[in-house]
């Protein structure tokens, strides 16, 4: 397996990365994909974006800004791992496994993006080999020095943190039981400790729950 530097690695060498293990944990059955630093993705590690659903003809967007799917991984949360090369490695390796695990769902199962049962399966036979998958990125301070918006659930509680106002009330429900958001203080100055959790993992397509 290719090592990496201790600096954030270049574009180019996430893709050889890519091509490795594609190649020993996909069948090299994942299609290309692009993957790309992130200054502005602060509310989690990775994130594997697609605008389209799983069972849009490639056809129908080829070519096109809409219809891409991209591997975002964010810099300010891996940048402050570049100290320890061991850290960084294991972390960056992580995230990018979790993210192609995303995109094996959705590119050859045909399926929205998860961290149900399909995934679990692949992430216990990727960790035998000992790259240290986790459901949830391991930031959570980092992702709440970030912060500067908040919102919570009125029904269980969950916190969800942004950099930016990216979530409405009016339109947007909790991903882990669909109630209603309210905006709330971020994670440095909330009085109501204990009422959720930050959100580990973020991902464009579930969460939160968009009403239609």
């Amino acid at each position: 397996m290719t090592r990496l530097p201790p600096a954030l690695p270049s574009v180019e060498q996430l893709q050889v990365l890519w091509h490795e293990l594609n190649a020993r944990y996909f069948r090299g059955a994942l299609p290309p994909i692009e993957i790309i630093w992130s200054r502005r993705l602060t509310s989690s590690a990775g994130m594997f974006v697609s605008q389209v659903g799983p069972r849009a003809r490639a056809g129908d967007c080829a070519d096109t800004t809409y219809g891409r799917r991209l591997i975002r991984l964010s810099s300010p949360l891996l940048q402050h791992l570049s100290e320890d090369a061991e850290q960084a490695e294991r972390e960056i390796l992580s995230t990018l496994a979790h993210e192609m695990i995303h995109q094996w769902q959705f590119d050859v199962l045909k399926r929205r993006p998860n961290h149900g049962p399909d995934f679990a399966c692949k992430m216990a036979a990727m960790n035998h080999d000992g790259l240290d998958i986790t459901i949830c990125h391991r930031f959570d301070e980092a992702v709440q020095a970030f912060a500067k918006h908040a919102w919570q659930c009125l029904r269980c509680g969950k916190v969800y943190e942004r950099q930016r106002r990216t979530i409405r009330p009016s339109r947007h429900r909790c991903g882990a039981c669909k109630g209603q958001l309210r905006e709330a203080v971020p994670a440095e100055g909330k009085s109501q400790k204990g009422k959720g959790k930050s959100l580990g993992h973020a991902m464009q397509m579930e969460l939160p729950f968009t009403v239609s």
